[in-house]
């Protein structure tokens, strides 16, 4: 980090020489005069590295000793802006520079979101941008409370934003907290009907009146969580119904058929070793390639390289590479053995759907044989999963009614 001011401020590289060089060197630190890189090449010898400044505060201590200083090497920008200053389209452009850097340094340049989980950054910076904050904007114009009141307002379950400007920066700070669903309370009455036959393994009943248990077949359509409610009087006669909402948790096993199929040949695309390269440039819809075209046997790479001056902010312009394979169809087949590891693969993968659909699997009873020309895989799973579908209750007449209808 030293090195930055010191090519800013300048320094040289001097050789100094003569009888008084102790002295010369002693009045150099008593003057307050820096010399680093103090290097003895000779006898009453040395060369040394101080800045700009410094050396021009030598002359009357050169005089009091009488020592030769010859200046070696200059470096940093003093000197070259005075190497530089008859050239007038170059300082032309420096001031240029360093005019469109400070007009460049009034501007957002790049919109940082951190803490963000639930809302993608993507998604909030083209909220921003609907809201006119983008990138290139002025600073000036971007009131930090008012986009943070924007996030709060768009986003219920952002709690938290601090929005703030360092340089060309705009940082959001972002919490996010966990939202509390409102349960919908389900007054409507009804029973809990099975949606598929079975056996039941597991019945945990919150309300209603079970009407199976665990280890009784059920068939698709039956009732297994009643949302009738028998009020009995003191001689066990029914008094009146009430009727609830049926809720349960119901689980039962059952079989699931599975056949899969397929044949032992088949087309595959294989590379001839010809291959071709080129690039492309790509300007919003503008796309430009530079590359010779080819039939639909070909095989295309693309590697595309957007223009992006910052994390967030990316240039509608990208460059890419193309690499093309000439390809070719062939037939091939699968040997028994490659056969049966995919119809395994092919089997893991449905049982994985089902697992991924909170179904267990109990049994597998799946075989996988070849043929001549096939590789079939047939058989039964025996799972276990949730059952249960909600039906509305048919209400009853209250026995009171019914007893005074018939006096």
């Amino acid at each position: 980090m030293e090195k930055i001011p010191r090519l800013i401020l300048g320094y040289v590289t001097v050789q100094v020489k003569g009888e008084q060089l102790e002295r010369f060197m002693n009045l150099c630190t008593g003057r307050g005069i820096v010399m680093e890189k103090i290097r003895y090449t000779g006898e009453k010898q040395i060369t040394a590295v101080m800045s700009a400044a410094d050396f021009f505060r030598l002359r009357p201590i050169r005089s009091k000793t009488g020592v030769h200083i010859h200046v070696e090497k200059k470096r940093g920008m003093p000197f070259f802006f005075l190497k530089n200053k008859k050239r007038t389209a170059f300082a032309t452009g420096v001031i240029l520079f360093f005019l469109i850097l400070f007009l460049l340094s009034l501007r957002i340049w790049n919109i940082h979101i951190n803490g963000n989980v639930k809302n993608s950054t993507p998604e909030i910076l083209n909220f921003l941008e609907e809201q006119g904050i983008t990138h290139g904007m002025a600073k000036n114009k971007i009131s930090c409370s008012q986009i943070a009141t924007l996030l709060r307002k768009k986003y219920p379950d952002i709690i938290w934003v601090s929005a703030r400007i360092r340089g060309t920066r705009l940082i959001l700070d972002i919490q996010e907290g966990i939202m509390k669903q409102q349960e919908t309370i389900k007054e409507e009455p009804c029973n809990i009907l099975a949606d598929k036959d079975g056996v039941i393994v597991k019945m945990i009943s919150r309300s209603g009146v079970p009407v199976k248990k665990a280890g009784d077949t059920c068939e698709k359509g039956e009732v297994l969580i009643s949302g009738e409610l028998h009020i009995m009087n003191d001689s066990q006669e029914i008094q009146r119904y009430e009727y609830v909402h049926a809720d349960g948790d119901i689980y039962i096993s059952h079989s699931l058929s599975y056949y899969r199929e397929f044949p032992l040949q088949y087309e595959t695309l294989k590379e001839t070793g010809r291959e071709k390269q080129g690039f492309f440039i790509k300007i919003r819809s503008f796309y430009l390639g530079f590359y010779r075209k080819t039939g639909k046997d070909w095989k295309k790479v693309i590697s595309e390289y957007p223009l992006r001056l910052t994390e967030n902010f990316v240039l509608p312009i990208s460059a890419g590479s193309v690499k093309l394979q000439e390809m070719k169809k062939v037939k091939a087949e699968y040997s028994p053995q490659q056969a049966k590891e995919i119809a395994r693969f092919h089997l893991r993968q449905y049982e994985k759907k089902l697992l991924q659909k909170g179904v267990q699997i109990s049994e597998n009873n799946v075989t996988i044989k070849t043929t001549d020309s096939a590789c079939i895989s047939t058989g039964t799973l025996q799972v276990i999963e949730k059952t249960g579908k909600e039906s509305k209750v048919r209400r009853q007449e209250q026995p009171n009614e019914r007893t005074a209808q018939d006096g």
